[in-house]
């Protein structure tokens, strides 16, 4: 594959990886998955999820079994990640939320998840489906999904 570009799509995918995109075709755009992790994607629902991980892209794609096996969330913790051209993995909080206020992103709320030795947070920007996770303070992850018209009907790019 030529030059991976991490310039995140909201509601649309990474690269030319787009969601509602089937595993087989993951598989011929990017090759093997470091490794495959299938899972209950909650305790209340009984259909799975599968998360296909690329160590070398620092970079996971999930696939749910309720909407046919196609792509529905990616997850990447590469500090090449772009949003709109601005890179944030590595950020704090207050520098994560003044380099995205003019992004149009959408309102977002900030959750706390933070425990007995764990300090984790959370800044999700619903109308866009993007997730920020931080870890002490430090952006670690960016989230983002296909985005939905109502709680049963993805919006397919």
């Amino acid at each position: 594959m030529s030059k991976f570009s991490y310039e995140i799509k909201a509601g649309k995918g990474i690269n030319t990886i787009i969601f509602g995109c089937k595993r087989e075709l993951l598989k011929r755009t990017l090759g093997e998955p470091t490794e495959k992790e299938i899972y209950n994607a909650t305790e209340e629902e009984d259909y799975q999820t599968e998360d296909w991980h690329y160590d070398e892209l620092e970079t996971s794609f999930s696939f749910d079994e309720e909407d046919g096996w196609r792509l529905t969330t990616i997850a990447t913790s590469s500090p090449e990640a772009t949003i709109k051209g601005k890179k944030l993995i590595g950020l704090s909080v207050d520098e994560a939320l003044a380099q995205t206020e003019g992004m149009d992103l959408g309102d977002n709320q900030l959750e706390d998840f933070s425990d007995e030795g764990e300090n984790q947070k959370l800044i999700s920007f619903l109308d866009t489906g993007i997730n920020l996770w931080f870890e002490d303070d430090v952006l670690s992850e960016i989230q983002w999904a296909v985005l939905w018209s109502d709680e049963d009907t993805p919006e397919w790019p």
